[in-house]
């Protein structure tokens, strides 16, 4: 697993997507960023295969680098959806794993934080 999340984080750096892992621990947080959280999935074969799911929650808020606008968070979660193909998937061999990474849906949430805009479910 670790393999494939060092991988998610490389493609996102190649993305040019600021992304980090359960949490941004940045001591000053620079806005638009993700965070990504692993969901495991049901197993819906009998091969023992195990799928998860990641989640990403995109957060922006008015700061030096962005106004904080909606659109702004839109544009880079374009820039994800450009990189990820969307249903095909991209597969990967990684050492000896198998990985097929897509983007399976994209939707507005209502912020958590006062005047922060998130953008969710990647």
């Amino acid at each position: 697993m670790k393999t494939a999340l060092r991988f998610i984080n490389a493609e996102m750096k190649k993305a040019g997507i600021d992304y980090h892992f359960q949490k941004n621990r940045k001591p000053k947080a620079t806005y638009p960023y993700f965070v990504g959280e692993l969901v495991p999935a049901d197993p819906v074969t009998e091969d023992g295969r195990k799928e998860f799911t990641l989640i990403l929650d995109g957060f922006n808020r008015e700061s030096p680098q962005t106004e904080g606008t909606l659109l702004e968070l839109f544009a880079e979660a374009e820039k994800i959806e450009e990189h990820f193909p969307r249903w095909r998937g991209w597969p990967q061999c990684l050492e000896t794993r198998q990985l097929r990474s897509f983007i399976a849906a994209a939707s507005r949430k209502s912020p958590g934080m006062s005047s922060c805009r998130r953008y969710g479910s990647i």
